[in-house]
């Protein structure tokens, strides 16, 4: 009997987890900027950070691309979930936030261009079709919202 529960678990266990999508694989694919943006106290200050016209590439293998009509880079992506702890003032605790980072480096030595972006936290929006990332700081958070393509 032990043997029969152990083996219905295993298998579920085994089901489920191939069912779900991990945060790489919802990645992988064609992604185009389309805004960004500093907060502000009471709103927004849009800004172009040069990227809006490509297109970003995330492959399977960590490698990644920009293409544009100008600019072609290559280069690596990197992602995953982190923990980040943090004192709370509200509540006089520290507390624990789970967060998913993800670092974009691309390169084109023959045009002496390189893009480091590295965004602390980011979400999926509109059923995985756009991303929300967010680069933190003590007073000029910024955004940036990548549509797929």
């Amino acid at each position: 009997m032990k043997k029969l529960i152990l083996l219905s678990s295993m298998t579920l266990t085994l089901f489920f987890s191939s069912c779900s999508k991990s945060l790489e694989d919802r990645l992988i694919g064609s992604w185009q900027l389309e805004s960004s943006w500093r907060k502000q106290f009471l709103g927004r200050d849009y800004f172009q950070t040069g990227y809006e016209s490509g297109i970003f590439t995330f492959m399977e293998n960590g490698n990644a691309s920009y293409i544009s009509s100008t600019d072609t880079l290559n280069g690596f992506w990197r992602s995953d979930r982190y923990n980040n702890r943090y004192f709370d003032n509200n509540t006089g605790q520290w507390e624990n936030r789970s967060m998913k980072y993800l670092r974009i480096d691309l390169v084109n030595f023959q045009q002496n261009t390189r893009l480091e972006w590295e965004f602390d936290d980011f979400s999926f929006r509109n059923s995985w079709q756009s991303i929300r990332a967010e680069q933190y700081s003590l007073s000029n958070d910024r955004v940036y919202e990548f549509e797929r393509r």
